[in-house]
């Protein structure tokens, strides 16, 4: 693998364990304020995602991010 992977990677798992975490949390029943902490952790792990991605591909995140929701919205135009 090469080294320029690492760290999206990384990030990636950290945002997975975080919704994870959160999808546990739900199913504990928590209180409110810290699923919400929960979610902000996951969703800023989340963009943490896409601009380690962006920058190992080597453009920028907003061309990354585009390209991620023309692909999303491909799928779902297709159903």
């Amino acid at each position: 693998m090469n080294w320029k992977w690492i760290a999206p990677l990384t990030v990636a798992g950290v945002s997975l364990a975080a919704w994870i975490g959160f999808g546990v949390a739900v199913a504990m029943g928590l209180k409110r304020s810290t699923l919400v902490v929960i979610a902000t952790v996951g969703a800023l792990s989340l963009e943490g995602v896409i601009w380690t991605t962006a920058a190992a591909l080597g453009v920028s995140a907003f061309q990354a991010r585009r390209e991620i929701w023309r692909r999303v919205r491909s799928v779902f135009q297709r159903a």
